[in-house]
């Protein structure tokens, strides 16, 4: 990293921030997706975690999907060259004219249903693949407001309704799978395997009444670790052996995503009010939201580089690292330990390719963070 931003700081000025994302890296994570899973799995990449068209289009060039939680990102999809037959559609409010397009002009995509409202809308559009989507009313131990898998979740059809879902997947000829996603930075995988595997006994039960099913959707939510999937997918099989019976589609986002990207941010003003110096920068809550206002931020390291882009090591200091926005809240990080920080240094801000730059926010009406992919 410490190159990257000496070469990047060498050829060019940053006014303001970078956004810098590794295709070499993304590669290497879609890489170790198809080496875990079986030939035929759909890796449907979770456009919501970073939606910038030469991610998709890369995606989409190294033969995987992509998921869509809005119709929009349906036509992102489309917009990449995503094969219609690897699209996946999520939203849990789908219009009927988003339905009727989505059939008209992606034949061939699968669309996960999220209610039996929906699947009665769904009936006769033999143009795609329709999914049910069930909550498996299992504790994944995802944090509060990540968790999707209790009786108040706008998610899926309740896995306590599970007769009629089984009815619902033998009347419907359009039917063709079924779909989990119980939560995101899931903290037992022990829980979340017999999730899934309550899914795939449903697909089991489906088929000794007549009917095969192709595909079992067993969504996303893995924390974005570095830690790899072999352990997860060999665990899953040996507790639930059936799901090899069928196609399996993930939808991983903070996954792949994570470690891609990081930023760089100039420390425009070092305001010394208190016990603790405040670095301001030019990236807070609007590339960041989830890190300030959400109760489970995720995780990223901070980095000291010169104007030169050289290493700041030693000498630390407790700072505050507040963003450009008119608010006083805007506080990325808060008492963190740095190296000495002079104005016109910069801030490397880690593990920022999932929910940062798919996520900007308008607020204060302020330009997009420039994009550089490598």
């Amino acid at each position: 990293m410490s190159r990257i931003t000496s070469d990047i700081l060498a050829t060019r000025p940053i006014e303001r921030s970078l956004y810098v994302y590794s295709r070499e890296l993304l590669n290497d994570r879609l890489n170790h997706l198809k080496s875990v899973f079986p030939a035929g799995t759909n890796h449907a990449v979770a456009i919501k975690s970073n939606s910038h068209p030469e991610v998709l289009a890369e995606i989409t060039q190294q033969g995987c999907g992509l998921e869509a939680a809005s119709y929009e990102e349906v036509l992102l999809a489309a917009q990449a060259n995503c094969p219609f037959d690897k699209i996946v559609f999520d939203s849990p409010v789908k219009t009927v004219q988003e339905i009727e397009s989505c059939a008209k002009n992606y034949p061939g995509m699968t669309i996960n249903a999220n209610c039996f409202e929906e699947l009665n809308r769904l009936k006769g559009m033999m143009e795609v693949n329709v999914g049910i989507r069930i909550n498996p009313l299992v504790d994944i131990e995802s944090p509060g407001i990540y968790n999707v898998s209790h009786t108040g979740s706008k998610f899926g059809i309740p896995i306590s309704q599970r007769s009629e879902i089984v009815q619902y997947a033998l009347k419907m000829d359009n039917v063709s799978g079924l779909h989990i996603h119980a939560g995101s930075e899931i903290g037992s995988r022990v829980n979340h395997i017999k999730a899934i595997s309550s899914v795939v006994q449903i697909a089991e039960e489906i088929a000794s009444k007549g009917k095969k099913l192709e595909f079992i959707d067993i969504g996303g939510g893995i924390s974005a670790s570095l830690e790899g999937l072999e352990s997860f997918f060999q665990a899953l099989i040996a507790h639930s052996p059936e799901i090899l019976n069928y196609q399996i589609i993930t939808e991983y986002g903070r996954f792949v995503q994570t470690h891609c990207a990081f930023v760089i941010s100039k420390v425009e003003y070092l305001l010394s009010r208190s016990e603790t110096d405040i670095a301001l920068i030019h990236v807070g809550a609007d590339l960041f939201p989830r890190e300030i206002y959400s109760s489970a931020p995720p995780h990223h390291d901070y980095l000291v580089i010169n104007q030169e882009g050289q290493l700041k090591l030693g000498n630390e200091k407790k700072y505050d690292i507040g963003g450009p926005l008119c608010f006083s809240g805007d506080f990325l990080k808060r008492g963190i330990e740095l190296p000495e920080i002079d104005a016109g240094d910069f801030i490397i801000i880690t593990d920022a390719g999932a929910n940062s730059l798919s996520m900007w926010s308008s607020h204060c009406s302020r330009e997009e963070v420039e994009v550089k992919i490598l």
